[in-house]
């Protein structure tokens, strides 16, 4: 895939960021500035406080889903401490596990309400803006694996890590004004920046692919 990187302005980055943010107690202002008035009412629900805690509760069914998925893959790869029954055990063990991985149903809606929620996609929206606002005029084509980019909340639910989404629910359910500018920038996604790596001053984010 194409992607842009270019140098940015961390203090910049960080101001927008936060003057954003400030903009709680207006929802309509803050769509103003983000350019996004005909989603005044996504940016009014956004700004208003609401719980996360679902988040928490899917990663710790993600946790045991993952594991339970090791057990079946132990046990048809004989690594069992019960292999020695035989066969006829194995087979048995397979199906019981099967049945409850069965149980857990869809697990792709996790992800799904999380990323549809509209406060979600307002610190996405207010993280672009940040981009737009302090990158420099060095932007360059690269191409990149899809699987070398990192993507925190992605990689959050495909690993079903507790500690960030724990983390992350903290941040996110404080009213606006207090959160965290950086941690927004560095461990937040946005629907076109990818990356804001403050220690290299470099974003990465999306763009159309360059016509050949």
């Amino acid at each position: 895939m194409y992607i842009i990187t270019a140098t940015f302005d961390s203090e910049a980055a960080f101001a927008r960021t936060s003057e954003l943010l400030a903009l709680g107690d207006s929802p309509e202002r803050l769509a103003e500035r983000l350019g996004i008035t005909r989603d005044l009412e996504m940016v009014k629900q956004g700004v208003e406080n609401a719980s996360f805690k679902k988040v928490v509760a899917d990663i710790v069914k993600l946790k045991k889903f993952i594991e339970l998925e090791q057990q079946i893959q132990d046990v048809k790869d004989g690594k069992s401490m019960l292999g020695f029954l035989g066969a006829g055990w194995r087979d048995k063990q397979i199906a019981k596990l099967e049945e409850t991985r069965r149980k857990f149903g869809s697990l792709i809606e996790a992800p799904r309400w999380f990323y549809h929620q509209p406060r979600v996609q307002l610190l996405s929206a207010i993280r672009d803006y940040a981009l737009d606002g302090s990158q420099q005029g060095d932007a360059a084509w690269i191409e990149m694996e899809r699987e070398k980019l990192v993507f925190p909340i992605a990689a959050m639910f495909e690993a079903a890590d507790k500690v960030f989404a724990q983390e992350l629910v903290t941040q996110i359910e404080k009213p606006l004004k207090d959160i965290d500018p950086r941690y927004l920038l560095e461990k937040f996604e946005g629907h076109r920046s990818i990356t804001f790596d403050f220690d290299k001053g470099v974003a990465i984010y999306y763009t159309p692919a360059p016509q050949h």
